[in-house]
């Protein structure tokens, strides 16, 4: 099985990648089927987003509602939990620490997490170790989160010279990840949620509104993806590419 790679990258506005140079982004684009204005979650915070993305469900049905992680009162499995009691590998390359309680204990086969989501830096390193388990791990999933440009919207503001800056850099990760790949894989970009100003969390397009990108194997066809899109359909998408049936309690559905 060829591998399939989530990439999430923290607080990417879709109306910010033409503004900026991004070549890979746009090649994805060129390539795959995508949606630029996904539909996040309310609140549309980086913890309940994650949480709603894994599990397919909406932050009022998985109790995670703040950035703080919390035991869910009806458990709902995860996509890691699916793909790796499936027997698929997986592996998970991530700069902010709260994003473990994303998966339960036993559904990771590798992680790799650096403690730098503040800086350009600690992105290019989570997208070099990426790059390095996808050319030797053997994963069939492997979820990738770049963090630095949110970082960079609370700190110069949406849309800002910095963050414009911060997405160019996102999409060279980005690239690194691809290569990775040697056009034998599936990456899905996307985003948690956009925002304004200097900050997020509300109902405002400029908040909840996020691209996703689809390209590689598996995916038919480029062009636009069809219909409403939410990052709910996200674990569907990818469990239906690792050729899993989804839980009944995920409330998304496959793309592809």
């Amino acid at each position: 099985m060829t591998p399939i790679v989530l990439c999430v990258v923290d607080g990417l506005r879709p109306d910010a990648i033409p503004l900026v140079e991004t070549p890979t982004l746009d090649r994805l684009l060129a390539q795959g089927r995508a949606a630029l204005a996904a539909r996040s979650v309310m609140p549309s915070v980086t913890l309940p987003c994650h949480m709603s993305i894994f599990h397919s469900v909406e932050p009022g049905r998985h109790g995670i509602v703040t950035n703080t992680w919390t035991p869910q009162v009806r458990p709902v499995p995860g996509l890691f939990e699916v793909a790796h009691g499936a027997g698929r590998r997986t592996a998970a390359y991530y700069n902010w620490e709260e994003l473990r309680d994303l998966w339960r204990p036993g559904a990771l086969d590798t992680g790799f997490f650096w403690r730098d989501n503040r800086s350009p830096a600690g992105d290019a390193r989570v997208a070099q170790a990426a790059a390095q388990g996808l050319r030797q791990e053997g994963l069939d999933l492997a979820f990738v989160y770049l963090g630095y440009v949110d970082e960079a919207g609370h700190r110069h503001g949406w849309l800002s010279p910095g963050y414009l800056e911060a997405v160019a850099h996102a999409d060279a990760c980005i690239a690194q990840v691809w290569e990775a790949l040697a056009d034998r894989g599936t990456l899905l970009v996307t985003s948690d949620h956009g925002g304004h100003e200097r900050s997020h969390g509300t109902a405002a397009a400029t908040d909840l509104l996020v691209p996703l990108i689809l390209a590689g194997e598996g995916v038919s066809g480029a062009g636009p993806l069809d219909g409403s899109v939410s990052l709910l359909d996200v674990a569907p998408t990818l469990a239906a590419l690792l050729g899993l049936a989804a839980p009944e309690e995920w409330e998304g559905h496959s793309l592809v």
